[in-house]
C-alpha cells in the first residue's frame, strides 16, 4: 500500500475510533468503512466497525465484521470474544460456546483487551495530533 493512502487509512481509522468513544457511532462506522475501502485486509478495521454495529444493535453486521476480521487474521482472540457475545445476544449458545473456548484457547485474557484500548488510544492521539 502507497504510503499516502496508508496515512489516509490511519487517520479514517484513529477518526472512527474517537467518533466510537464519543458515542458517535455512526461517524465511527463511516471512518472504519472508508478505512476497509482503502484496505480491505484491515482486520483492525473491521473488529471496531463490528463493535460499532453490535453497539448499535445491528448484530448481523457485527457477526459479519467480527467474521471478516477472524478469516484476516485466525488468531484475532478479542474477535472471536466479541462474536460470541453478540452469539449469545441472538440465543446461538452452541456457537456462542464455540468461540468463546477459541478464544479462550488463542488466550484472551483482560490484559489483552487492555493493551488493545491502550493501542488504539494511542495511535489516535499520534495521528489526530499530528493532523
Amino acid at each position: 500500500m502507497q504510503e499516502r493512502n496508508q496515512e489516509l487509512v490511519n487517520k479514517y481509522y484513529a477518526r472512527g475510533i474517537a467518533s466510537s468513544e464519543k458515542g458517535e457511532l455512526e461517524l465511527a462506522i463511516e471512518d472504519y468503512t472508508q478505512a476497509i475501502e482503502l484496505n480491505p485486509e484491515f482486520a483492525e478495521a473491521y473488529y471496531q466497525r463490528g463493535l460499532a454495529y453490535a453497539k448499535k444493535g445491528e448484530f448481523d453486521k457485527a457477526i459479519e465484521d467480527y467474521t471478516t476480521a477472524i478469516d484476516l487474521k485466525s488468531d484475532y482472540a478479542d474477535a472471536y470474544y466479541r462474536r460470541s457475545k453478540v452469539w449469545l445476544h441472538l440465543g446461538e449458545t452452541e456457537k456462542a460456546k464455540a468461540d468463546m473456548q477459541t478464544a479462550s484457547n488463542i488466550g484472551i485474557n483482560s490484559s489483552t483487551a487492555l493493551d488493545e484500548t491502550l493501542r488504539n488510544y494511542a495511535r489516535a492521539w499520534k495521528v489526530l495530533g499530528n493532523s
